[in-house]
């Protein structure tokens, strides 16, 4: 049996307007959440124009699909993927054509799959594990009988065939949980090289994100205040109140405490490394994640949430040094920070769920709206944007000395300390908790800022 996608009817209708355009075909993405079960989608999303789609081929056309220019689609895919929260992703493509090409959708559409995903893959700070379902799907309308073929691809497997799935529409909202966190920053990445090269520092970066990413394998994630078991319900709490468990949004507050690294049994070992300069990511950022609420498990949220948190930082990282490379750097003294750019939430048609961006100081509305019409092919309103950080950035850097690294951090009342260490099950985890990275309180300004000391 295959597997079956719930889909919002907004989704069917955007795929009856692209009907509409008459193009002999369109590709584009399809993005929701993958579970276990079933897998649930929010939105499509059209691949946009290419500006010099009048080039002329590389090799001969055999099939009008041919001209279908997959590694531009997977560009897409990427910027597509620094616009979802934790627990959304792109789940496969769509492609709309007319009947005289149907015959050859398949082999395209299985190109753009793996093509996608590979892309999908670039960057990114986390891996798969063994619960993640690897299969995406393949969806291909007839734009004469608006018939939909679905089928998914394991891609996992190079040689995987295409096996079928159910594509149902729903006539309601589906029903969404929002996990919020504010989460504290605080990591330096020493450069070893001495290139002044903004891509070298993109590189050092990159890897030293990687190893920062491991640091939150350890973390602990309170929801509401309280240590939830991994394997129980999200919403156990809420299974009596019929009308809070059904209804269209739910907002569940989650707070990341680390344990402290020196415990009765355990030693410090102090790393140094040489290099050239170093660079520090600071701050405190806005993360979330959502989860489809029904029979939905806390890992589900821990795992989404924690996602969220390792996409943000190299999202906005890779943005700016993006924006360095393309346009010089904001501010040619040596003595320089940089403010990563601020994240932005804006809502989506038909549906609970709210998907994000980045903007910089210099950055309007409008450009926001521009992109969000580009990327997702969605109107969005004024009203509709919120800035979920507060813009602001803290200028120092010193020359000759290390940078002043300091971020201040809540510690836990003695209270919550005890009542944590008789809830948590884990022995790792009852020795001592440390300090607070993140509280589930009003928003604070960002300082989030990038600090280069150079000798």
């Amino acid at each position: 049996m295959g597997r079956s996608y719930y889909i919002e009817d907004t989704v069917e209708k955007y795929f009856s307007k692209i009907i509409q355009l008459q193009k002999p075909y369109v590709t584009g993405l399809i993005i929701g959440q993958c579970c276990v079960q079933r897998d649930y989608v929010i939105l499509a999303a059209q691949t946009p124009q290419k500006e010099n789609s009048e080039e002329p081929p590389k090799k001969p056309i055999l099939s009008k699909l041919d001209e279908i220019d997959d590694e531009w689609v997977s560009v897409h895919a990427s910027q597509v993927g620094r616009m979802l929260p934790g627990g959304l992703l792109v789940l496969g493509v769509f492609l709309v054509t007319s009947p005289d090409l149907s015959k050859d959708s398949q082999n395209a559409l299985r190109k753009l799959i793996f093509t996608v995903e590979k892309s999908s893959m670039k960057n990114r700070l986390w891996t798969s594990d063994d619960n993640d379902v690897s299969e995406r799907v393949a969806v291909h309308i007839c734009s004469a009988t608006r018939k939909i073929t679905c089928r998914t691809f394991d891609v996992k497997d190079p040689k995987s065939t295409a096996k079928p799935a159910d594509w149902k529409y729903q006539n309601s909202a589906l029903s969404w949980l929002t996990i919020d966190c504010n989460v504290c920053v605080d990591v330096t990445i020493p450069l070893i090289s001495s290139s002044p090269s903004y891509k070298e520092q993109q590189k050092s970066t990159r890897t030293g994100l990687a190893k920062w990413a491991k640091e939150l394998d350890d973390i602990i994630i309170l929801l509401n205040g309280q240590v939830k078991d991994k394997s129980s319900d999200l919403l156990e709490d809420q299974k009596k109140a019929r009308s809070v468990a059904h209804s269209s949004s739910q907002m569940i507050k989650a707070s990341i405490v680390k344990p402290s690294l020196l415990g009765n049994n355990t030693r410090s070992t102090a790393v140094v490394q040489t290099c050239k300069s170093s660079l520090t990511i600071q701050g405190i950022v806005k993360c979330r994640a959502y989860i489809q609420s029904t029979k939905a498990k806390v890992n589900e949220a821990f795992q989404a949430l924690k996602r969220d948190i390792l996409n943000t930082i190299a999202d906005r990282c890779e943005i700016l040094f993006e924006d360095i490379i393309l346009n010089g750097p904001q501010n040619e003294s040596e003595k320089t920070t940089t403010p990563l750019p601020q994240r932005v939430f804006v809502p989506i048609h038909g549906s609970s769920v709210m998907l994000c961006d980045y903007v910089f100081g210099d950055e309007s509305a409008e450009d926001l709206q521009n992109r969000f019409a580009e990327i997702l092919d969605q109107d969005v309103r004024f009203d509709g944007i919120h800035f979920a950080e507060e813009k602001g950035s803290v200028i120092k850097a010193d020359e000759n000395q290390d940078p002043d690294v300091s971020c201040h951090l809540d510690p836990l009342k003695e209270s919550q300390l005890k009542a944590l260490n008789k809830n948590v099950t884990s022995s790792k985890l009852q020795q001592n908790l440390g300090i607070v990275m993140a509280a589930a309180a009003a928003i604070v300004a960002v300082l989030l800022s990038f600090q280069y000391l150079l000798e």
